[in-house]
């Protein structure tokens, strides 16, 4: 009672967004502190029973319109994984809740997520070494699961913030050591994608290749934003409005380039990584949001506290 209290007199006129990604049913042990289907189920349970959760897109219009209730809240999820509709889908309908999906487009034209071609070779690697040769990926030993974990974490952040042509070489030739070609990854079909939106959850985009954006090129930014809106669109058959800017961090992932691209390719909102919450005074293209990350309930409440009392940044925008 205490923490709806406190939550209810730090939300008024303020909307909390969460992040999720991929929710298993167990854990990868090369990616153990991922949360699983038990973990993100009592987080619903405990948390967002606390919360008033609204369909993203309402609950920017309400924010705007200053008729947003107390303790209101998002459910967004990034990337796009095919077990979401065997766990976070039914688990999400079950408890009446909504979420938001921003989905990578390129995996329905036979481009795995990249981070989850990095996780599929790493697992396959002969060992004991990984020594690809490049000076900026030193060698490394592969022998024990925890020293799989640490390259898995390396060459995630290695790889990120490369163009989109030369982050595709290495993963080639990560690949070709392990003996495993893209292919292996379980990507969303474009039928799981028109279930999902049947069932009345929000879609959106989160680029085709999910590239850092301030790593691309004019040309690449704008196919990466307005296409894959389109790709989408074509897939569902109906709008989608909002984009979620892949790592999403202002100034150090995007810029105010970008989010003019997402205006001109006709979003009408879009998302965010930095902590905080989105007030009459946020930009409707800067949507903050976050994810907690605790084991304890008590924890994750001071978190939710702590992110309603945190001012996000924002990059400035052109007037339009």
């Amino acid at each position: 009672m205490i923490s709806r209290f406190v939550l209810s007199a730090l939300s008024r006129d303020k909307l909390s967004v969460f992040l999720f990604h991929k929710v298993p049913q167990q854990c990868d042990p090369l990616v153990p502190a991922d949360a699983n289907m038990n973990r993100f189920e009592h987080l619903l349970d405990q948390t967002f029973s606390q919360l008033n959760v609204l369909p993203l897109e309402e609950a920017i219009t309400r924010l705007q319109a200053g008729v947003l209730p107390r303790r209101a809240a998002c459910i967004t999820f990034d990337d796009g994984y095919p077990d979401w509709l065997t766990g976070v889908a039914p688990t999400l309908r079950r408890r009446n809740l909504h979420a938001t999906f921003f989905i990578t487009s390129g995996q329905f034209d036979g481009m795995p997520l990249w981070h989850e071609r990095i996780l599929a070779a790493v697992r396959r690697l002969p060992g004991p070494m990984l020594d690809m040769g490049i000076p900026f990926l030193p060698s490394q030993p592969v022998a024990a699961t925890a020293e799989r974990q640490r390259q898995v974490q390396r060459l995630e952040q290695e790889l990120k913030y490369l163009t989109l042509y030369r982050r595709e070489q290495i993963l080639q030739q990560l690949e070709a050591m392990a003996g495993v070609q893209a292919a292996v990854v379980p990507v969303m079909s474009e039928a799981q994608l028109r279930d999902l939106h049947s069932q009345g959850f929000g879609i959106g985009a989160h680029t085709a290749l999910h590239p850092i954006l301030d790593y691309c090129n004019a040309e690449e930014a704008e196919r990466e934003i307005g296409g894959t809106r389109e790709r989408l669109q074509a897939i569902v058959g109906g709008p989608v409005n909002g984009f979620a800017y892949p790592n999403g961090r202002p100034y150090a992932d995007f810029s105010r380039l970008h989010v003019d691209a997402v205006k001109r390719a006709g979003y009408r909102y879009a998302v965010t990584t930095h902590w905080g919450v989105a007030d009459a005074s946020t930009s409707p293209f800067q949507i903050p949001r976050f994810t907690p990350w605790a084991e304890r309930d008590w924890h994750v409440t001071y978190q939710l506290v702590r992110n309603l009392m945190t001012e996000s940044m924002q990059v400035s925008e052109v007037a339009t």
